[in-house]
């Protein structure tokens, strides 16, 4: 296969703010309620039975919140790094950054 032009997409600007409400995942953080603004690089995935979930933590109390999947682009949700809870089942099939951000749930 030969390359007739080499890509140059970027993901979409996209933004969305967030408040921190600890609200998907059961932890042991007190969310902090601030708000966030998240960019694409801010948004987690995890993977429970088969189900997908999208989320961030939190920059100041480490809380993981979950975002409805429908205010997420498709384009972000692709990239999104996933995380899992040490111990789990999908823990050990996570990359070293990826177990890095999984760390504080």
């Amino acid at each position: 296969m030969v390359m007739k032009e080499e890509g140059n997409y970027k993901l979409p600007d996209w933004s969305l703010d967030v408040r921190c409400t600890g609200k998907g995942w059961e932890q042991k953080h007190k969310p902090c309620y601030g708000m966030m603004t998240l960019e694409d690089g801010d948004v987690l995935k995890r993977i429970t039975w088969g189900e997908v979930y999208y989320g961030c933590i939190c920059p100041e109390c480490k809380c993981f919140t979950e975002i409805p999947e429908k205010l997420i682009p498709s384009e972000v949700k692709i990239y999104a790094p996933q995380v899992a809870a040490p111990g789990s089942n999908n823990y050990e099939n996570l990359t070293k950054e990826e177990k890095e951000l999984s760390k504080y749930l």
